[in-house]
Formats: structure tokens, C-alpha cells, sequence
């Protein structure tokens, strides 16, 4: 999912929503050590970090997939995604995103191995516009024989993963394509499911993988 660069252009804003004081204070240590950060907020829940988005304003949220599980109100997720707040989420490789919240995702790290160069490279990709999803836990993440070979594509559906996996929104793929904005949120749940995968992050990194799409 594309959204428009950053805000900030001289740095960024992070929220973070971590119910554990120790977990928090760890993350907030982390990120104070990156130059590119200018302002951190602290929050127990995610809700708490969704009705503070409009006074704050950050670009980026920062949260892990048990924090997300503990939320299943759509309205939480449409209110990060009304202001352009892009979404972080710190998973690890036996943990799944539900529903609700995978269409919002745009950006997964390792959180069983996480240091500062994973957090620094995520923070630099989302923040850019771009899919980041930490390369080792994308090789756990994918089944060890892939999807196999009775996974098909159309030629249309082939042309929207293409276009997400360059970091296109679903306006501007539907754009490029000449179709309307749902009709590519058709095309990308079929996608998702003959993949066998919870967001469009990975479904990128599984269709590179068995060799659908070309890096």
C-alpha cells in the first residue's frame, strides 16, 4: 500500500502502542538512537494511539501482532488509516494478523531477532511508501515447498500484484489499470487467497517466490 511521503520531511513521528511498560520503554530507547526520529508517543493500547492521531499526528505506528489481536473494532484501524498513520507491526514467525487489520499492515519486523538495523530499515521503507517485511522472517513465514504449481493467476490478477509489488495504493493501480478502486480489492482478495496468504506483503514475497512474479 503507497501513501504520501512523509509529513515530516526532516524526520518522523512514531507512535507506539505496547501494553508492557518494559516492552515500551525498550522500543522507545531503540528508536531515541535514530537520527531520522523526531518525536516519539507512548501509548498502553492501540486505541489509545488511534483517538490521540488527529492532536499528534504521527507517521508511523509501531505495535506488535498480540497488541492487534486484542483489538477487532474496524472503526480503530479506519481511524489510523483516515490520517495516513502507517502501520509497523512487530510479529513473530508462528503469530498471524487477522482480518481486520491485515489490509492496514505495511510493514512486518522480526520481533524474535529484532535489533536496531531491522527497526531502522523498516522504519525506512514504510516511511518511504514501501512494503517492508524482514527477509528472515519472510523465509520462515513462507510454507518450505511454496504454494506449488496448481497456483494461477489471470493475466489481470498477475497486473495488480505487479503493481502492489511496486508499491502502488488501490487507487492508483486501479488508475494505471482503468478500472474502478474496487474492482482491484476484488482482484487483490482473489490474490490473497489462491496465495494462501493473511496480507498483500506477503503475498508479493510468495508469488516471488514459486516464481509468478520476476524481482
Amino acid at each position: 500500500m503507497s501513501l504520501p511521503a512523509p509529513r515530516h520531511p526532516r524526520g518522523l513521528t512514531v507512535a507506539l502502542a505496547v501494553r508492557k511498560d518494559i516492552h515500551r520503554y525498550g522500543l522507545e530507547g531503540m528508536l531515541r538512537s535514530l537520527e531520522s526520529i523526531t518525536g516519539i508517543f507512548s501509548y498502553p493500547t492501540i486505541a489509545g494511539a488511534a483517538e490521540a492521531a488527529p492532536e499528534v499526528a504521527p507517521d508511523l505506528l509501531l505495535t506488535s501482532a498480540a497488541e492487534l489481536e486484542e483489538v477487532a473494532d474496524p472503526a480503530v484501524a479506519g481511524r489510523l488509516h483516515d490520517h495516513e498513520v502507517r502501520l509497523i507491526v512487530l510479529i513473530r514467525p508462528d503469530e498471524r494478523v487477522t482480518s481486520c487489520w491485515a489490509p492496514h499492515v505495511h510493514g512486518f519486523v522480526d520481533r524474535s531477532a529484532l535489533h536496531l538495523s531491522l527497526l531502522r530499515e523498516a522504519l525506512d521503507d514504510v516511511s518511504a511508501g514501501r512494503f517492508h517485511v524482514s527477509a528472515g522472517l519472510a523465509r520462515q513465514l513462507l510454507v518450505p515447498a511454496g504454494p506449488g504449481p496448481s497456483v494461477a493467476l489471470t493475466a489481470r490478477e498477475v497486473q495488480v500484484l505487479e503493481l502492489v509489488a511496486g508499491g502502488l495504493s488501490n487507487k492508483q493501480a486501479a488508475r494505471s489499470l482503468g478500472i474502478s478502486e474496487n474492482g482491484v480489492k476484488r482482484l487483490m482478495g482473489n490474490i490473497l487467497a489462491k496465495l494462501n496468504s493473511p496480507n498483500r506483503t506477503l503475498a508479493v514475497v510468495k508469488a516471488l517466490e514459486i516464481g509468478l512474479l520476476v524481482k
